[in-house]
């Protein structure tokens, strides 16, 4: 794979569903560590946690934040972008990303920055969720040009799984369940992706 293609990977951190103490500080660190976005994920989280946790941020840092919800508020706070998901399929305005579960979903994604297709090996946030696809599956799609530079891989994302992760064609890594401990940050464990992307 060519240096050019290596500059294009990106690194998304996703926060755990559970708003949490100190959570703003929190993603200021790992906005710090030199990731490309943080998409700010709290389901059942009102509307009023999620203006709480914006406003502690810097206006650059905003433009890394992709809600998942309350899509009111990207452009009132010009953040980074919306996600459209399972409690939001479907929606009229521009949309930076999308998850997908399959490959069908991943050739459907036409209009989108990026889009997660997960989960690529068994989740470490979710016990029992096992990875989808085989290593076949997923180098056929590669050489069929479903897996390319514009699709995440997301699910068991880890520091020793990124070569493998290249090998698939993928643009990057989102990490959730690697990223996060007790409502803290692990900044060894994403500077380390982090590095080794930049790196190899």
């Amino acid at each position: 794979m060519s240096n050019a293609m290596y500059q294009t990977w990106k690194v998304v951190v996703i926060t755990p569903e559970i708003p949490f103490c100190g959570e703003t500080e929190q993603i200021k660190r790992v906005i710090g560590s030199g990731v490309f976005r943080l998409h700010l994920r709290h389901p059942k989280a009102d509307e009023q946690t999620l203006r709480h946790i914006i406003e502690g941020l810097t206006a650059d840092e905003r433009k890394k934040i992709v809600l998942h919800d309350f899509y009111n508020l990207v452009d009132e706070y010009n953040l980074g972008g919306k996600h459209l998901n399972g409690r939001h399929p479907e929606y009229t305005s521009v949309c930076t990303s999308r998850s997908c579960h399959s490959l069908d979903e991943v050739a459907a994604s036409t209009g989108m920055e990026y889009c997660f297709l997960s989960p690529i090996f068994d989740s470490i946030s979710k016990c029992g969720y096992a990875s989808n696809f085989s290593n076949e599956v997923l180098l056929k799609a590669k050489e069929d040009g479903i897996i390319n530079g514009n699709v995440i891989a997301l699910g068991g994302i880890t520091v020793d799984k990124i070569s493998q992760v290249r090998e698939y064609g993928f643009g990057g890594v989102a990490i959730l369940g690697s990223a996060w401990k007790d409502g803290i940050a692990q900044l060894d464990i994403i500077k380390q992706i982090v590095k080794k992307i930049k790196k190899e």
